[in-house]
């Protein structure tokens, strides 16, 4: 199928509302959190008790501009400028998928993260990257340009539908918390001995459980309840970014169908393919992307215009994911 140009969905600029909605939702409860520790870490500072917070802000607000965007992805991500190889070797793709979808050169920036798996990456407001193994694939023919520019519309489509924009700063507002949480899963790790995985969440739930009993005993009900949200939050909160992630999959595919690229992207799908087992039970769960099998399947929907909605296209199938994903946009926990 040739490219028809550009021809945006009619429903892409209150999807990108939605996102934005849902993902500052689902991060609500870990900002809270965040701002909590950001205060309490403050009072150590004494008079300077206000500069912390102030610190945390004004970092928050740097890193929403082209110039923030474009150093947190460098120093935390990987990202790169294209060398004047790769540079050579992607542009005419880029150009294409640049026309077919009306988007300026000057909006979005192009970049490279080395990388041995072949993936892609929308990021920030502005940001796309492709891995280096892309660019070995597309230069030795395994990945067609007609695959590479459906590719390119996808992760443009992240950008269309609105899906990373707000990724950066979440993952910055969130972060006190989530680092508090991982160096307390790490000590639970620890005392969980040889099997960390089944171990891991019987001292979390077990000790979880005891606290609240414990403060619901000594009647103290406030105290209880707060650790039945901290708890709900913490099993709730994962599901709804994985489930956010995927739809925003869904939709990205969807933009690529609605500019002509389905057959295309279904294409390169399959042939960067790299044959993980999809995951079962808990797992699919907190996946973060849908498997090849079911984007395909809602390609070939699409085709005949009636496809799911959702977001961004990243080329992988593997079910793990990569802890630079988080601001990477592949998923928040990537930027993708």
């Amino acid at each position: 199928m040739t490219p028809i140009g550009h021809r945006p969905p009619g429903d892409v600029r209150p999807r990108a509302v939605r996102f934005e909605l849902w993902r500052a939702v689902a991060a609500a409860p870990a900002m809270c959190g965040s701002l909590l520790l950001v205060m309490l870490a403050s009072v150590a500072l004494g008079r300077w008790a206000a500069l912390l917070p102030l610190a945390w802000a004004a970092a928050a607000a740097v890193l929403v501009t082209p110039v923030g965007e474009r150093m947190t992805l460098r120093a935390g991500c990987g990202f790169h400028r294209p060398s004047a190889a790769q540079a050579a070797a992607l542009q005419p793709a880029w150009l294409t998928a640049l026309r077919v979808t009306g988007t300026g050169a000057r909006d979005v920036e192009l970049y490279v993260r080395t990388a041995r798996a072949p993936n892609a990456y929308a990021a920030g407001g502005r940001s796309v990257a492709v891995t280096s193994r892309v660019v070995e694939d597309y230069a030795t023919g395994r990945l067609p340009e007609g695959q590479l520019v459906a590719v390119l519309v996808h992760e443009l489509g992240h950008h269309a539908t609105g899906a990373t924009r707000s990724m950066l700063l979440l993952a910055w507002l969130t972060a006190p918390w989530r680092a508090t949480a991982s160096v307390l899963l790490g000590l639970a790790s620890a005392l969980a001995g040889r099997h960390p995985r089944q171990g891991l969440s019987i001292v979390v739930v077990a000790g979880l459980a005891v606290a609240v009993i414990r403060a619901l005993q000594q009647g103290r009900w406030m105290a209880g309840g707060v650790l039945v949200v901290v708890g709900l939050t913490a099993v709730l909160v994962p599901l709804a970014n994985a489930a956010i992630s995927r739809r925003s999959e869904y939709a990205a595919d969807r933009f690529a169908a609605d500019h002509g690229l389905a057959i295309e992207l279904t294409a390169a799908l399959r042939v960067l393919n790299d044959g993980n087992r999809a995951p079962r039970g808990w797992s699919e769960l907190l996946s973060t992307h849908p498997t090849s099998e079911q984007r395909i399947r809602a390609l070939q929907t699409a085709t005949v215009g009636q496809g799911p909605d959702g977001d961004a296209f990243v080329m992988r199938t593997s079910t793990a994911q990569d802890p630079q994903d988080r601001c990477c946009g592949a998923g928040f926990r990537g930027v993708s």
